[in-house]
């Protein structure tokens, strides 16, 4: 068998074992077709290697930087380079990834803040508080709510999405009528 799908499957084993001792987890297999690789100029471990390495960076970059990697001249990077920008890349990545967590949390505590207010003032519960807070918004779709909940910087936290189903069951729905 080639030396390529033999390693190949080598990887692809552990991902299954990865994912047979983490129930509920996915993960992708790696084709083992020879005419896919030779189509990147890939033939043997080494190249492949190689070539995944490339991509980390290239992909690992847009989580540290917002942008993909388009900069890189992979052609004359050593292994070791590119090895060393890839840890450096996922430490930046790391820490980009607290700031937003932590930027999302304040944004909660923010929002919830101003559902609290508007209980205090006078709306009584949260669902009032949230009906004064929508106001006179028009919402014709789903998508409608999702956009208001999104301009509090809260729509992919736990809390956003929990506030859209309840936004869901609270908002009345315009029909929408487009001109003749």
């Amino acid at each position: 068998m080639n030396e390529l799908v033999k390693h190949i499957e080598a990887i692809n084993a552990k991902t299954q074992k990865w994912i047979d001792e983490n129930p509920g987890s996915w993960a992708g297999m790696i084709t083992t077709d020879l005419d896919h690789w030779k189509e990147y100029g890939i033939t043997t471990p080494a190249q492949y290697d190689r070539y995944m390495l490339e991509q980390a960076v290239y992909e690992t970059h847009k989580s540290a930087y917002g942008v993909k990697g388009r900069h890189y001249d992979f052609d004359n990077m050593t292994d070791q380079e590119l090895k060393d920008e890839y840890e450096h890349l996922c430490k930046v990545a790391d820490e980009e990834y607290e700031r937003e967590q932590k930027f999302y949390a304040e944004q909660v505590a923010a929002f919830k803040k101003l559902v609290q207010t508007t209980i205090d003032v006078g709306a009584g519960d949260e669902e009032t508080a949230l009906r004064w807070l929508i106001g006179d918004k028009k919402f014709y779709h789903i998508q409608d709510v999702e956009s208001w909940v999104w301009d509090y910087n809260i729509l992919f936290t736990d809390y956003g999405k929990e506030l859209v189903k309840k936004l869901d069951k609270i908002v009345t729905y315009e029909e929408w009528l487009e001109a003749a």
